[in-house]
């Protein structure tokens, strides 16, 4: 009969070096954790990470206030940089195709309201917003993409403000898109490009770069575009949310949409037949303007960290997260703004912005980043990477992995979207005794709105075999770097 305390002695010993080169972070700190494991692949490398891809898009209704897109709004120019100092602003949404330019002379057709949208007059974009937009990128250091009124039917008009976008701008204009989700208010792909063709001809005409066909959805409606007009496009671009608002919840966000990959992979074929970009012009968790307690809370930054690196692992360049205020996307959406009252500043920050705004604040209140921010900050540490293959057995849980080269480094995501079950991940296929450092993405609860913090949580070192086990609490993430 064997000694029990020996054998627990043995069992202790056995486990030493796995702990020592983890540097006691990971094994034996939670013997509840389901076990799992990721092999990493450092043979096939895949897709190379767009340096763009934690992008942004804004409503161009946020242009009718021109101190809020400005080069002295310190505070949100900060905060671009700090998600990304080579991201893409898209301005557009909606209000793109409510919006006349104010600066246009020519005669201007009947404005006719949205079929849903209760606008009766369009909004009059004024030359000193533009002039305060290329202040703002010149500041961040990001490209432009701007949309141009489709809907209203005037190729004259979308010609003279491009124009003057691209005079103020200058080379930090990436492109110009012609409407907003035509899909709502065209009957067919047929018709969508009888329409768009007029503007494509006077725009290309003038040496400006156009993209698209930037619709909703409608997948067939990209691919159709590229088979037409790749030759005249700098990228392609289509739309994603998960579902409608009052549809939402934390386990639906948190449950993934396997289903839309599928899409993207078929975009990515003709995208790679043309070699062109695509790029999620627009998108977010949930449509009409995010889910109160889920778009806005610590269960988007995992959502937003594992879509970004699902996409980017498709070869998806950017990912557009759409927000902005409150204001501008209740109004996008035919509604007036309720925003709740008092608070401390934090909650008044929080009330300015959209429900599922990355940022939120105002120039008068300061700006901070909302959960989501931190998930996409994660995401953008994989910028200019070359993904690489895995093989992942999550033991039931809900987690994903993701692996990808970085010059002479090797990074590591493991996001733990699981509400109920740690996971202790054993790693292996690194560089044999690599060092590592680590960071984790973590909150109080699924449903936090503050203590959200992505932050450096230690080091790790990898065995002489390349393996190490890392313990990923419930509803957190973890980056690693190995060097």
């Amino acid at each position: 009969m064997v000694n029990k305390s020996r054998r627990n002695l043995l069992k202790a010993a056995a486990l030493l070096p796995l702990a020592a080169a983890c540097d006691g972070l990971a094994w034996g700190a939670d013997a509840s954790a389901t076990q799992a494991s990721f092999a990493l692949d450092m043979t096939s490398p895949g897709r190379r990470v767009d340096t763009s891809l934690a992008s942004l898009s804004y409503e161009t209704l946020e242009l009718s206030d021109p101190t809020f897109f400005a080069a002295d709004n310190h505070g949100l120019v900060r905060l671009f940089r700090e998600m990304n100092p080579h991201g893409v602003l898209r301005i557009g949404g909606n209000t793109s195709d409510d919006t006349v330019w104010g600066g246009y002379k020519g005669s201007m057709p009947t404005y006719v309201p949205r079929r849903h949208g209760k606008l009766l007059q369009p909004h009059v974009l004024q030359l000193e917003g533009l002039q305060a937009l290329a202040g703002f990128v010149r500041a961040t250091g990001w490209k432009l993409v701007f949309g141009v009124n489709l809907r209203i039917g005037s190729p004259e008009m979308a010609l003279d403000l491009a124009q003057t976008v691209q005079r103020l701008v200058g080379d930090q204009l990436l492109a110009i898109q012609i409407g907003n989700e035509a899909n709502n208010y065209e009957h067919d792909y047929a018709e969508f490009d009888a329409a768009w063709v007029p503007y494509a001809k006077v725009l290309h005409a003038a040496g400006l770069p156009i993209a698209g066909p930037d619709t909703g959805a409608n997948t067939d409606w990209v691919i159709e575009y590229a088979k037409r007009h790749a030759k005249e496009n700098v990228f392609l671009s289509r739309h994603y949310y998960r579902e409608a608002a009052e549809n939402g919840s934390i386990p639906d966000m948190l449950a993934g949409d396997p289903g839309f990959f599928g899409e993207v992979e078929q975009i990515m074929q003709v995208a790679d037949q043309y070699a062109l970009p695509f790029r999620i012009s627009e998108g977010n968790s949930y449509y009409n303007g995010g889910r109160d307690g889920t778009s806005n809370v610590f269960a988007s930054a995992l959502w937003g960290a594992d879509f970004m690196l699902a996409l980017a692992q498709r070869g998806v360049a950017g990912m557009h997260f759409h927000g902005g205020t409150l204001t501008s996307v209740e109004t996008s959406l035919g509604r007036v703004a309720k925003a709740p009252a008092g608070g401390d500043i934090v909650a008044q920050r929080d009330a300015m912005a959209s429900r599922y705004s990355a940022i939120a604040g105002s120039r008068e209140l300061g700006y901070q980043p909302r959960p989501l921010f931190h998930g996409i900050a994660l995401a953008q540490r994989f910028a200019g990477a070359q993904m690489l293959p895995g093989r992942l057995d999550a033991g039931g849980v809900n987690l994903t992995a993701y692996a990808a080269n970085q010059g002479h480094a090797v990074l590591v995501a493991l996001i733990n979207k699981d509400a109920q079950r740690d996971a202790a991940v054993a790693l292996s296929g690194l560089p044999h005794g690599a060092k590592g450092e680590l960071m984790r993405l973590r909150a109080p609860a699924l449903d936090s709105r503050r203590d959200v913090s992505f932050a450096a949580d230690g080091h790790v070192s990898a065995d002489t075999g390349g393996a190490c086990r890392i313990t990923v609490s419930k509803g957190s993430a973890v980056w690693l770097r190995w060097a």
